[in-house]
């Protein structure tokens, strides 16, 4: 039996030892595998020791910096959130803290659509808005027992009865009488008390129930009703009509009118100046108003100082891309739209290095700095993530319910969107250095007065955010490398430099609009490009010719020189259409002063009406006007009604006047007028026609100034202007045949000799030699001292006339006997009994439109030349203007400003230059339609004559249909750097022909500079077919279905870019 036990035993021990050993090999294997997948891990990982790690953290901007500074605000913490969300009813209501509402989840997914505008309905106006307004008055009601009645009848309580008292001792007790009762029943009849009658006016006196007065309302209709009947009663037997009647009928008590205040500038504007905005962030972008001192700069954030007159966009030398490109757009739309209540010029662009130390001094300045100080180095590049979501939960949105301020938990600590901006509602929000109460267009008058009321209380009361993580007011001195420091969370006031402001609907400023998640900007739009198919010839720029018809119907009206609603027409005369009656004006009284720098001098009578083109002069007109009606004949009534005396003020500026005396004059007119009178500015060569009715035919201009000029015995010559007799005058032109003009008529005079020879260009009309030489007489008559002819007797002054090629010795060897130097008309047979017009052509507002220039002093007479030679050069330039001479057109061309001229537009490469060479297109083609229009009624058809001029080169032909003529010689030499002609007349339709080209040879187009009217951007629209191929490889439908970036790269490369 045991040596099978001891058997069975030894089997169990080998087997045990056998698995044991099976388990450690298994064990083994797997320490093997384990051991050799590290080496083959470690072996995978050697490669980064032996390449060099990217460089592509050294352009973030934490590889900018040399060291990460620590994060001054903490991460948004659970236990912090948004403030405390209250009910705000004023400081006459109570505030009842409600429970906190939960913020939008901040990882649930906004919706980045493109809010839509959708009209809300209108609430409908109560029935109290709509109702008139009713007057009424309290009426007392006399009581019965006034005063009136206490005073005459005597209180009952008051009299004072006397009664007899009898004094009763006891023996009188014995002489009473007894005697015994009576043996049968007597029936006496018993008396009954009745009630006294109460005093009627004693019981209405007691009572409380009867009010003493009531209130009468007044609504006068009977009253209103009584005038009518009357006034139609008086209409029956009246030629008035009866709402002239009812005027005269009425009346008013002025007393009782209250007149409105005028309006101050508000306070309430969403802007002020300085403002120092700082951009920051990251995915949203926060734009907030910041206190505007040095201490609020660091380098890791963008900012905006804003002023009323130029915006500075600093960028910080580590600001991420997002903050560079949103902060560029702001100061854009500033410029552009002159928000925030800046007109700015320019934007300049500072940093810490790399700009002008003049716009970096002038940026600190602002700031409070009188030096350029150290600025605050960037914080953690994680700053701006933390920034904007601790910022984002400061936010706090109030609506309007149940005359109280109630948050709305939608937005509470939270981004705003557009769709919370309804037409109807009013919504306050509060930034914390911002606070606006915005307000829809047709929101009730009532629901935006509480809401601004509250809004102030609210703001008066200071801020707490002692629930949140940062205060927005002073977040600014804790961004960046600074030592961390407690900034208060709550305060009793907002500083000053905050802004509480009031805005309506469509009128948000870009700070307000930077808030909103999803406010709409069209800009930023990328918009699908035109697959129109290819254009062809005339470029990117398309502009339509103007209107022929309106250009051809003659505008000519009268002229009429209106002062606020008073109509002076000529200065003699206005009659009024409408109401037929007749204005009549005589001269009361005329005084004028010279302006001496900072002064003035009044003239003598004498020298009223001499100026000198070096001077600036001011004018009193005091004149008495009469109105007269018509009868029912139509002739002038006979009664006529003398209004009061009115005065006017002009302010006369020579052309060669300097700015200071300019200026001058509109000081010293304010200072002049005592009694708020109108003043008008003149400038010489556009005097209206009521300005030289003064003077009455003895205006007369000459050159230099007054006291600068000895010409006692100088002879000068001067042309006459104007076509009445009454608005006549002489201007001083340079002593020079060049100054002859054959359809007018010019004065030579002579004070040496005491003779005024007048000269009669051969084409001049008859009215014009008869003005001119009454003119002269009546000047020389009066012997005004600027003329020096004290010393000439009055019977020895005489006028001499002579025609143009009749001229004595005595003419030609003082002006010259070059008859080259001006353009005659001697040997010319055609009828010039027409006035020249002008045009001024523009596209300035969008469509190209021509505009007339009309002669201020205009009559029925013919006017041979009624513009001066400023009408073409003081206008924008490049300019356009079309001349019409009657039987010829010029087009006159001005010149591109140098780049140093601030006021033009010096873009003669890009786009300015495109637009230009279309803008010319457009005159040429306006001017052949014009010229067809205008000779339409002809049998045969009239050839055009149409010339083209370009500034500072005009011919003679040309200059000379202008009274007077000086060469610009700057302009001049812009235009022959140009390679303009000088001297020269261009053909108008060949130059057409040029311009209107749609192929060019290649060579053409590869030579610099290129031809006229070619844009620039699109030089392989002007290849032929076969060219193109050629040099690009590809035909041009092919090239039209390449992407953008390839098409430009193809241009580059063949040089048509």
């Amino acid at each position: 039996m045991w040596p099978f036990i001891i058997a069975v035993f030894v089997l169990v021990l080998c087997y045990i030892s056998s698995g044991n050993n099976k388990r450690r090999d298994e064990l083994s294997e797997k320490t093997l595998l384990a051991s050799k997948k590290d080496q083959l891990n470690a072996a995978s990982n050697q490669w980064k020791s032996r390449v060099e790690k990217s460089d592509a953290e050294k352009f973030s901007v934490a590889g900018k910096m040399e060291k990460i500074p620590t994060i001054n605000i903490s991460l948004p913490d659970k236990k912090k959130g948004p403030p405390q969300a209250k009910r705000f009813r004023g400081k006459n209501g109570t505030q009842d803290a409600s429970s906190t509402p939960s913020s939008p989840e901040k990882i649930t997914p906004f919706d980045l659509t493109r809010s839509k505008s959708a009209l809300s309905p209108l609430t409908p106006r109560s029935d109290t808005e709509s109702e008139s307004k009713v007057q009424s008055r309290v009426v007392s009601v006399n009581r019965p027992d006034d005063d009136t009645f206490t005073t005459f009848f005597q209180s009952v309580e008051q009299v004072k009865t006397d009664v007899d008292q009898l004094e009763v001792k006891l023996e009188d007790f014995d002489a009473v009488e007894r005697q015994s009762l009576l043996i049968y029943k007597k029936n006496v009849q018993i008396r009954r008390r009745r009630e006294a009658t109460k005093n009627p006016i004693k019981a209405l006196a007691t009572r409380t129930d009867i009010a003493d007065e009531y209130t009468e309302v007044i609504t006068g209709v009977a009253e209103r009703e009584k005038k009518r009947l009357n006034i139609e009663k008086l209409a029956q037997n009246s030629n008035k009509a009866v709402e002239a009647l009812a005027g005269l009928a009425s009346k008013e008590d002025f007393k009782a009118i209250e007149l409105k205040k005028g309006q101050t500038v508000s306070t309430l504007v969403p802007w002020k100046s300085p403002m120092l905005l700082q951009v920051k962030g990251r995915r949203h972008v926060q734009t907030r108003l910041v206190e505007p001192v040095s201490a609020s700069i660091n380098e890791g954030d963008c900012y905006l100082l804003v002023t009323t007159s130029v915006v500075y966009n600093y960028i910080g030398a580590y600001a991420n891309v997002i903050e560079q490109s949103r902060a560029t757009d702001v100061a854009n739309h500033i410029h552009k739209t002159n928000d925030l209540g800046c007109r700015s010029a320019k934007i300049v662009n500072v940093s810490s290095k790399d700009v002008t130390k003049r716009h970096l001094e002038a940026f600190w300045k602002i700031l409070g700095s009188d030096s350029i100080p150290e600025t605050v180095d960037a914080g953690h590049p994680d700053e701006d993530g933390t920034y904007e979501s601790n910022i984002l939960q400061t936010n706090m949105v109030y609506t309007i319910e149940d005359d109280e301020l109630v948050p709305m938990d939608d937005y509470w600590g939270a981004i705003p969107k557009v769709s919370m901006l309804t037409e109807t509602n009013v919504i306050v929000f509060d930034f914390g250095s911002e606070m606006y109460v915005w307000s829809g267009k047709n929101a009730s008058l009532a629901k935006k007065n509480l809401a601004m009321k509250l809004a102030k209380e609210l703001w008066e009361e200071g801020f707490d955010y002692s629930k949140c993580s940062v205060n927005p007011l002073n977040v600014a001195n804790a961004l960046g490398e600074r030592p961390r420091t407690e900034l208060p969370l709550t305060g009793d006031v907002r500083p000053p430099w905050a802004m509480f402001a009031k805005i309506t609907q469509h009128r948000e400023t870009v700070l307000f609009r930077e808030k909103f998640l999803d406010w709409p900007d069209f800009s930023r739009v990328i918009r699908v490009r035109n697959g129109d198919g290819i254009k062809r010839g005339k470029g990117s720029i398309e502009i339509k010719p103007c209107n022929v018809d309106d250009m051809a119907k003659d505008k000519g009206s009268r002229p009429d020189l209106e002062i606020g609603t008073v109509h002076l027409g000529r200065g003699d005369q206005y009659f009024d259409e409408e109401t037929r009656r007749l204005f009549q004006y005589d001269t009361v009284e005329i005084k004028a002063w010279r302006i001496q720098e900072n002064s003035h001098e009044q003239l003598e009578d004498a020298s009223i009406g001499q100026f000198y083109d070096g001077d600036s002069y001011i004018y009193s007109w005091k004149f008495r006007h009469t109105v007269m009606g018509r009868e029912l004949n139509g002739k002038p009534s006979k009664h006529a009604q003398t209004g009061r005396d009115m005065t006017v003020f002009f302010c006369w500026h020579g052309n060669n006047s300097s700015v200071n005396e300019k200026c001058t004059a509109a000081f010293l007119t304010v200072e002049l007028d005592k009694q708020n009178a109108p003043q008008i500015r003149v400038v010489q060569g556009a005097e209206p026609a009521a300005f030289l009715r003064l003077f009455r035919g003895s205006m007369m201009i000459h050159k230099g100034k007054r006291n600068e000029v000895e010409r006692a015995g100088a002879s000068r010559l001067f042309v006459v202007r104007g076509e009445v007799p009454e608005e006549i005058y002489f201007m001083e032109v340079p002593l020079d045949m060049s100054s002859l003009r054959s359809r007018t008529s010019l004065v030579l005079l002579n004070p040496e000799e005491g003779q005024a020879t007048v000269w009669h260009g051969c084409k001049a009309t008859e009215a014009k030699r008869e003005v001119a030489k009454s003119s002269i007489r009546k000047i020389l008559d009066n012997r005004p001292p600027e003329l020096f002819l004290d010393h000439v007797a009055e019977e020895s002054l005489e006028v001499v006339e002579i025609e143009e090629g009749s001229e004595s010795e005595d003419f030609l060897d003082t002006v010259g006997n070059d008859r080259t130097s001006y353009f005659s008309l001697l040997e010319s047979d055609a009828r010039y009994d027409y006035s020249p017009r002008l045009f001024r052509m523009s596209s300035i507002t969008g469509n190209f439109i021509a505009t007339e220039i009309l002669c201020p002093h205009r009559s029925d007479n013919t006017t041979p030349y009624p513009f001066v030679q400023s009408e073409l050069y003081q206008g924008s330039q490049p300019g356009l203007l079309l001349f019409d001479n009657h039987h010829e057109l010029w087009l006159w061309q001005g010149w591109w400003p140098e780049k140093g001229d601030s006021e033009a537009n010096t873009d003669q490469t890009g786009s300015g230059a495109v637009r230009w060479q279309a803008e010319r297109r457009a005159a040429m083609q306006t001017a052949l339609n014009y010229w067809k229009k205008k000779h339409a009624k002809r049998e045969e058809p009239e050839a055009v004559v149409a010339h083209l001029v370009w500034a500072g080169l005009e011919p003679l032909e040309f200059s000379n249909l202008f009274p007077a003529w000086e060469v610009r010689e700057d302009v001049r030499d812009l235009n022959l750097k140009d390679g303009k002609t000088d001297k020269n007349k261009i053909s108008l339709q060949a130059e057409l022909a040029l311009l209107s080209r749609t192929t060019y040879p290649l060579a053409e187009i590869l030579q610099r500079p290129l031809p006229e009217g070619v844009d620039p951007t699109q030089l392989e629209i002007y290849l032929s077919d076969d060219d193109f191929k050629e040099l690009m490889g590809r035909s041009k439908q092919e090239f039209e279905q390449l992407p953008a970036w390839k098409k430009t790269a193809l241009k580059k490369e063949k040089g048509l870019f």
